[in-house]
């Protein structure tokens, strides 16, 4: 496993290439997603919600690399979890929305998010 999911999917969103964040998707990947009430369970519900975030202006998204951890799972599964900020233009203000989030991950032979897992950080 190369664990190269993460950087992937980030560097994808930050472009706004939903074609590029989707090829980090499984065919039957599901989404937990942070801006979202209800589970997204399709590849197209997926792709919409992606359309979707990365219509906003200025719109990405940051990981915290010391936060991030790979766990193996065996089988050829791996997690990715860690800490990672959504930010966008409103209004021309900056919104920032730090999060947490967990890829799982179906490795060899092409690595892709099979689930992922994304929740706002409560305040303290």
């Amino acid at each position: 496993m190369n664990y190269e999911i993460p950087e992937k999917w980030v560097t994808s969103v930050n472009r706004g290439e939903v074609d590029e964040i989707m090829a980090c998707y499984h065919e039957k990947a599901s989404l937990l997603a942070t801006f979202e009430a209800r589970p997204l369970k399709s590849f197209e519900e997926i792709r919409n919600y992606f359309v979707g975030f990365t219509s906003k202006e200025g719109s990405g998204v940051r990981i915290d690399q010391p936060s991030l951890s790979h766990d193996p799972l065996g089988d050829g599964f791996y997690l990715a979890t860690g800490l990672y900020e959504f930010y966008y233009l409103k209004e021309g203000n900056l919104v920032r929305h730090p999060a947490r989030f967990t890829f799982t991950i179906k490795g060899d032979p092409n690595e892709r998010i099979i689930h992922h897992h994304s929740s706002l950080i409560p305040p303290s």
